[in-house]
């Protein structure tokens, strides 16, 4: 290797503005022309023209990916005709509502926003927290890879959450284009099949987590058309760390210890090229954006971080995520300033061009700030646990970013214009479609039919081919399992796990309703919250103790009424929020998931995924969603209302989803749960279901797939609306409802909690539904179980 360093300098003072947007083309930079014209500026400033080296940070620094410049940018937006301004979505309806609940409940959220991701108090010594990712371009173009790098990138997110927490949980989250898509109905060269995508994505995530020893516990599929060309890949990990271990700083005179994998060309431009649209020369062009993993490697580095926090010795530590050493050093070295030397990063092979190394996203690597002195001890457990570490830089209080890459200076920046990224202005509209009358008469042949063709469809078929992939048992912590029921083979709706040293269990879920979102992004907002919030206080959690997180992802944000939508969906997830007392105490976001076919761009919907976790205060409360014996009776809680839009049964009738949603009031059914999670606590719950996709219907049929007891149940008793019709009444999808199997001796308990008697579980394992005597459905749950446990079979 050469020992001199290799950059440029890159002409930027006398350009003119669209000289200056070409210029961050060819260098696919993803800075706008007033991006450039603010870049020219700093250098007319300093008095000289950039490296190429400082052009890449700024890039790397001020991309979308990094600086989430669209939720921090002022939108002008016009709902219903109505203009209104608003002034960052992001501290408007994330912060402010996080802000509004912490003031309520001063001693649950410990830290939010200020870190790789957010803690809640668990227990007098213990704090969890949970981040959640999106890896979809380089998934879309390399899906084994970019799945891998994704989780290997979350679970580094918590390793550098505090002082080092250590990772105990995953979740994924996919969202892929119909596994069955014809190869001919693909309108691009290059673009591989969702089967592909599929097969790729989960096998990625699965020999990361299984190799790392983490438990992947919970998660979701969606399949749509909109997918096929930008698949979503959310990965997510939970951690655990001392209370005493949260608060973090890097103070002048620390150093800044890498450690871990060595760097290479692998994830160059990763940050940049995650802020674009795809194209048909993506999958050529941006092969090297993607990085490559090594669980092993990053199992060494977990252990020897943990070992380290635990000796006393980090004072400060984050990942190297988007934008490398770029953007970990960046970030530490954002208040302080310092001095980075390049020379002494060891290398995956030689003649690395000076940006390359600084910017490179190669995997597994770890950034720490100690005191000086504390390096031989550092050194030493390093040395124990195989993992290779090196000083990278030096805080020194002089404001500045200065890179030295052996003698030469490739990049001196200062620290307040480098993280000054100019704020954006954008437009924004939403026109609400107004629900269609007269209602849609459905009358079909068989009821019974319908819940069958529900059962097979994409968004509900059984997961298991894709759950058996995960080890979820490692650890030993693994309460409540991603599968349930006599043979391990029937739905839950989240999972729990146990938590060393603690008496406190962690419950784990997550919501995302896409088909929501393409006409109701408002309601989906609401939902996905709702959704969220009661799968885990269906699990036991105490409702007064759950938070949650956000993740957004779109396709074109400078399409007003793709950007309209986003707004209105964080308009409803934040009043939701509110409703129930459930902070966001971490987010992402993921824009420009649209694919330029030969017939045009194809967006994805506006797409929300909303996670949480929730404190389960005793494992006495925890309670599964599989039907657990015969003899019992079976409740509802919660109402149902008219309308089936963005429904899964709406997908298979003409026009039964022009309607509009269903309405619910959060104040109801926030009500509602703590009234049940006080029945819970007392023992009187066997089992609880949610409803959501597929409704009432599909959730009794997958309460009785645990293959304890059959179901027989009558509707006219049934909570709903009087405008409801047999179909809202069977597989409508109101928010809000939990379905209860409850003994015989707790009824009246469970009544005066506002559980209403629909039926009961019977010896017969049949599913049998009526309405005032006439039969709906009448179906052997064995024959029902076996068309929803087939639907992925084939096809993985």
């Amino acid at each position: 290797m050469s020992a001199t360093a290799v950059f440029r300098t890159i002409p930027v003072r006398e350009l003119l503005a669209d000289q200056l947007l070409d210029l961050s083309k060819k260098m696919k930079l993803s800075l706008s022309k007033a991006d450039m014209l603010v870049v020219q500026q700093i250098f007319n400033d300093e008095g000289r023209d950039p490296t190429d080296v400082e052009l890449e940070v700024i890039a790397q620094t001020w991309s979308e990916h990094c600086k989430h410049r669209i939720f921090n940018a002022k939108i002008y937006h016009t709902l219903n005709g109505e203009q209104e301004v608003v002034d960052s979505l992001f501290k408007t309806y994330i912060r402010a509502t996080t802000e509004k609940i912490m003031a309520d409940k001063p001693d649950f959220v410990l830290s939010a926003f200020v870190d790789n991701a957010g803690f809640v108090k668990l227990d007098d010594d213990k704090a969890v927290c949970l981040k959640v990712e999106t890896h979809n371009h380089p998934s879309a173009i390399e899906p084994y890879a970019g799945a891998n790098t994704g989780l290997g990138g979350v679970i580094r997110d918590i390793l550098g959450a505090g002082k080092g927490s250590k990772p105990v949980a995953s979740i994924d989250v996919f969202c892929f284009g119909p596994p069955d898509t014809k190869q001919e109905d693909l309108k691009a060269k290059d673009v591989i099949h969702p089967l592909g995508i599929m097969r790729g994505v989960v096998r990625g995530v699965r020999d990361y987590g299984n190799r790392m020893g983490i438990p992947t516990v919970n998660g979701a599929i969606q399949f749509d058309d909109t997918f096929i060309y930008n698949p979503l890949v959310f990965c997510g990990t939970a951690g655990i760390i001392p209370i005493k271990d949260i608060a973090k700083e890097v103070k002048p005179g620390q150093l800044l210890i890498a450690a871990g994998g060595r760097t290479g060309k692998d994830g160059l431009k990763g940050a940049t090229f995650s802020s674009a649209e795809l194209t048909t020369d993506s999958h050529e062009e941006d092969q090297t954006a993607v990085q490559i993993g090594n669980p092993i490697e990053e199992k060494k580095v977990a252990d020897f971080v943990l070992a380290a926090r635990e000796a006393g010795l980090i004072e400060f530590i984050t990942d190297c995520g988007a934008g490398g050493f770029s953007s970990a050093a960046g970030e530490m070295l954002s208040e302080v300033g310092g001095e980075v030397y390049l020379h002494h990063c060891p290398l995956k092979e030689p003649g690395l061009e000076s940006w390359q190394v600084f910017i490179s996203e190669s995997q597994e690597r770890m950034v720490m700030s100690i005191e000086e002195h504390n390096l031989p001890a550092l050194q030493a457990i390093a040395d124990k646990w195989q993992s290779e570490i090196f000083v990278l830089a030096k805080a020194d209080g002089n404001k500045r970013l200065r890179v030295f890459h052996y003698d030469s200076i490739v990049c001196d920046l200062p620290v307040d214009k480098l993280h000054g990224a100019p704020r954006r202005e954008m437009r924004a509209h939403w026109r609400q479609p107004a629900a269609l009358a007269p209602k849609v008469a459905v009358r079909p042949e068989s009821w019974t039919q319908v819940l069958k063709t529900l059962l097979a469809d994409f968004a509900i078929v059984s997961r298991e081919p894709i759950i058996r992939e995960y080890d979820h048992e490692v650890q030993g912590n693994t309460v409540l399992k991603p599968l349930a029921g006599a043979a391990g083979d029937a739905p839950q709706d989240g999972s729990v796990i146990k938590v060393d040293g603690s008496k406190q269990l962690v419950a784990l879920a997550c919501a995302l309703l896409p088909e929501w979102g393409k006409n109701d992004p408002h309601a989906m907002g609401r939902a996905c919250v709702d959704e969220c919030v009661r799968q885990l206080v269906a699990m036991g959690a105490n409702p007064q103790r759950i938070a949650i997180l956000d993740n957004f992802c779109m396709g074109n944000p400078d399409a007003e009424k793709e950007l309209g939508a986003l707004v209105e969906c964080t308009k409803g997830m934040a009043e939701s929020a509110i409703a129930y007392g459930a902070p966001f105490v971490s987010g992402k976001d993921s824009f420009y998931n649209y694919f330029i076919t030969e017939d045009g761009p194809v967006s994805i919907p506006v797409t929300l995924l909303v996670s949480g976790f929730g404190i389960i205060e005793d494992a006495k409360h925890v309670v599964g969603a599989s039907l657990r014996r015969a003899g019992s009776k079976l409740c509802l809680i919660g109402g149902t209302t008219a309308g089936l839009r963005g429904s899964v049964f709406a997908k298979y009738t003409k026009g039964a989803g022009l309607d509009g949603a269903p309405t619910w009031k959060e104040a109801a059914t926030w009500a509602s749960y703590e009234k049940y999670h006080e029945l819970a606590k007392s023992g009187a719950v066997l089992a609880c279901h949610d409803l959501s996709e597929g409704g009432l219907g599909v959730a009794l049929a997958e309460f009785a797939f645990s293959g304890k007891a059959g179901v027989k149940v009558e509707l006219e008793n049934l909570p709903a609306t009087k405008d409801c019709t047999v179909a809202e009444l069977l597989f409508g999808e109101t928010p809000g409802r939990l379905l209860l199997e409850v003994a015989p001796e707790h009824l009246t308990a469970a009544k005066a909690a506002g559980a209403v008697v629909i039926g009961e579980a019977t010896n017969e394992k049949y599913l049998n539904i009526t309405l005032r005597g006439s039969t709906l459905i009448d179906a052997a749950v064995s024959d029902l179980k076996s068309i929803w446990q087939g639907g992925l079979v084939p096809y993985y």
